[in-house]
């Protein structure tokens, strides 16, 4: 190395320009890589906002989801992928004004069952998977004070599915008690002339909670162990999650739910409305489907865990499409996608399969 003038040591020009250019170099190089978990360079925060944009159940659009198909939590499969969803028909019956909830016939291939919000009768209406007109089924001694949600899953009968109206709406969060009836599934033929009954051997449940009234539009139950959840609806986007201890007891009676977790929508990966207003879980028991009035939600479910449990989970968004007032989401009977349908006349009924 050449010595200057005074005694010291001069670097050659030719490597201090080599010696910056590589810490250049690798400057770059640690900029581009990912922080685990997140975006180089993101807050926590504005992770989940791109996370809540990318779910958003509001868009219209009725594209993938950016984060959809991506790994959860460990152990959980990935989230699923759905198509852009389409119109599979209409609600033909006029007697539909307020659709509240939807459900898959689980014993009556290509029937689905649907039922009005507050202001009707005990009642619900078999429909086609284009929307067609199959039969009203009255209620016997049955009520309806407030029908927001409709469930299938077991009863007292093994091998017997059962269907769950849910009058649980509660606007005021006043009521005394609320009601679940349950009534075996009858026999309807899709393909048939449409044709009313009268289900008979309907059971009433008297239904409280521990910690005193809630409103709420979201009806659950586990298709394997029978339990039942409900998931309450509330403007703060705080929707407690309410159990029974176990499948209901036949022939009716009293029943007390208690909180077993809570769910905060409206922000986050939840962004959106705070406001549930349906649910569903899936027939093998593996995923719950809630919805908002502006988009729809996912979870997964380990086996062994409780639908309860399940909201711990890192949720999944979903696809759903411009509706008036969405309120009913429901998995079709062998699981392969869901359907949507919105209060109104001869509202749309949405589809969306999964890829």
């Amino acid at each position: 190395m050449a010595r200057s003038r005074k005694g010291r040591y001069k670097i050659p020009m030719w490597k201090l320009c080599l010696g910056l250019l590589l810490v250049a170099c690798a400057s770059e190089s640690g900029a581009r890589a990912p922080a685990t978990g997140g975006v180089a360079g993101s807050s926590p925060d504005a992770s989940a906002d791109a996370h809540s944009d990318a779910a958003g159940g509001s868009a219209g659009a009725g594209g993938t989801s950016g984060a959809a198909g991506s790994a959860g939590t460990a152990g959980l499969a990935a989230c699923p992928e759905f198509e852009a969803g389409v119109v599979a028909g209409t609600i033909a019956s006029s007697a539909i004004t307020e659709a509240s909830g939807i459900v898959a016939s689980q014993k009556n291939p290509g029937v689905l069952y649907v039922h009005n919000d507050s202001g009707d009768g005990p009642r619900i209406f078999a429909v086609g998977l284009d929307g067609k007109h199959l039969g009203e089924l009255s209620l016997s001694g049955a009520t309806a004070q407030d029908w927001e949600d409709i469930a299938l899953g077991p009863g007292p009968t093994a091998g017997e599915s059962y269907l769950y109206a849910g009058d649980i709406g509660d606007n005021a969060s006043a009521r005394a008690n609320i009601k679940i009836f349950r009534v075996p599934e009858p026999l309807i033929d899709a393909k048939g002339a449409a044709s009313d009954q009268t289900l008979s051997g309907v059971e009433t449940f008297t239904v409280t909670y521990a910690d005193g009234a809630h409103n709420a539009e979201a009806l659950l139950v586990d298709p394997k162990a029978g339990q039942l959840v409900i998931v309450t609806k509330a403007a703060s986007g705080v929707s407690q999650v309410f159990q029974s201890a176990g499948l209901l007891a036949a022939g009716g009676g009293n029943v007390t739910l208690t909180e077993a977790n809570s769910v905060t929508f409206g922000q986050g990966a939840l962004g959106g409305s705070t406001l549930v207003t349906g649910g569903d879980v899936s027939p093998a028991g593996d995923r719950i489907a809630i919805r908002t009035y502006s988009g729809v939600f996912l979870w997964r479910r380990s086996p062994g865990e409780s639908l309860a449990q399940a909201f711990s989970s890192e949720p999944c968004p979903a696809l759903a499409l411009p509706e008036k007032q969405g309120e009913a989401v429901g998995f079709a009977a062998d699981g392969s996608g869901y359907y949507t349908v919105s209060e109104g006349n001869t509202p749309p009924l949405h589809w969306f399969a999964q890829k």
